[in-house]
């Protein structure tokens, strides 16, 4: 595997992986070096290489491609190096960018089939990131001839749900060669004995990213009008990310900063759970971006998989996905909408939970991990056999929606 981040911090190349080794595969995981890691470590069995790269954040349109550039030439000299030492079976390259691609082609001239994982629309990223400029434009058109040819260079694309496999499709790229595995709980990853959710006290709750277009602007300015029968509430934003300073300064402007609390730290996925495990509400408060209306958060599954009633912004995906029986949606945006439907919460607690449990039981139905995983290791089985996967000669099980 080859990603341009850090393992085994990204949460669905570490699903993966678990998945691969224990249907038998041995694994080398190509990533970046962030500080204080060693270059080569051994975690449950995988080989991690990091190379010397570390990720730029916030970093300016040239500088952030230049990175991707340089963490891709160094892949391929270590996939080069990988290759000819080891023969592996599968290449899997994770996007972005999607130009990684290229670090598996001596590995796939020597033999190897490719997988390429698209978690993101590279042009959609860059949109979001550098604006609607006409350069921007130019270099968003460019973004995805790369994104089809890199399609075209892999035996199977995976992406992350039926959305995205549609619009790739629109895109120019064979449907036929597109997986979808969902970014699901991975349960053996829970911590035992979590907290069930609670009324009191009304603790709303929102981990991951702290970034802009994740709305939590919004979350702000809501709980600032909640109604004054929710004065005690609080407000846990857990995960680090460039707009925690800009967010701890509007909490205190606005004179809530004593019922906020902003972690400002990446913590690992089951220390987070554990943390959250047991809030009365959880929030996907993202904004509607061109990035946004793709959006499947993962936070949406774990706040269901623990049984937390969830507050969502009304965008396609996730429209897709649950309905106003499992989860309360809100006007995307609309810090008013969304403090209306936190009381609504409030005021009805049990009518709250019922949609947790709705939710959770079209989890199960159709979008749980196993299920997932099974038709991930499915592909690479049939990959490593010298086989040829397609969607219409897959075996059909782990619904995506």
């Amino acid at each position: 595997m080859v990603v341009h981040g850090n393992y085994p911090a990204d949460p669905r190349v570490g699903r993966e992986v678990r998945a691969a080794m224990r249907a038998g595969f041995e694994i080398d995981v190509v990533a970046m070096r962030e500080p204080g890691r060693p270059a080569r470590e051994t975690i449950e069995g995988v080989r991690i290489h990091r190379l010397p790269i570390s990720r730029s954040r916030g970093a300016r349109r040239l500088r952030f491609l230049g990175e991707y550039a340089a963490f891709t030439g160094f892949a391929m000299i270590h996939l080069a190096w990988l290759a000819l030492r080891r023969r592996p079976a599968i290449v899997q390259v994770h996007n972005p960018p999607d130009f990684l691609v290229a670090a598996a082609m001596l590995p796939k001239l020597l033999g190897a089939r490719v997988v390429l994982d698209v978690h993101d629309l590279s042009s959609d990223m860059f949109a979001m990131r550098f604006g609607d400029s006409r350069r921007a434009r130019r270099l968003q058109k460019l973004l995805e001839r790369v994104e089809r040819l890199a399609c075209r260079v892999a035996d199977v694309v995976l992406t992350v749900h039926e959305p995205y496999r549609e619009e790739l499709a629109r895109r120019g790229v064979d449907g036929d060669r597109v997986l979808v595995v969902l970014n699901s709980l991975d349960e053996t990853q829970l911590p035992d004995a979590l907290a069930p959710p609670g009324r009191d006290p009304f603790r709303i709750v929102y981990h991951g990213t702290v970034t802009p277009h994740y709305g939590l602007g919004v979350v702000l300015e809501a709980f600032a009008s909640l109604p004054a029968h929710l004065s005690t509430a609080r407000l846990e934003i857990v995960g680090a990310g460039d707009a925690v300073p800009e967010l701890s300064a509007r909490a205190e402007a606005l004179g809530i900063s004593d019922r906020v609390e902003l972690t400002g730290v990446a913590l690992p996925l089951t220390d987070v759970l554990t943390r959250i495990a047991g809030a009365t509400v959880g929030v996907v408060p993202n904004l509607p971006s061109r990035l946004n209306r793709f959006a499947l958060s993962t936070k949406l599954f774990e706040y269901v998989v623990l049984g937390i009633p969830v507050v969502v912004s009304d965008l396609p995906t996730l429209r897709r996905y649950f309905s106003e029986r499992e989860v309360g949606f809100f006007h995307a945006g609309d810090p008013e909408a969304l403090a209306k439907a936190l009381a609504g919460v409030a005021d009805d607690y049990d009518a709250a939970l019922a949609r947790a449990a709705a939710a959770r039981d079209r989890y199960r139905a159709s979008y749980d991990w196993e299920g997932q995983a099974g038709r991930y290791v499915g592909m690479l089985e049939l990959l490593a056999a010298g086989g040829a996967w397609t969607a219409s000669a897959a075996p059909i099980g782990g619904s995506d929606g």
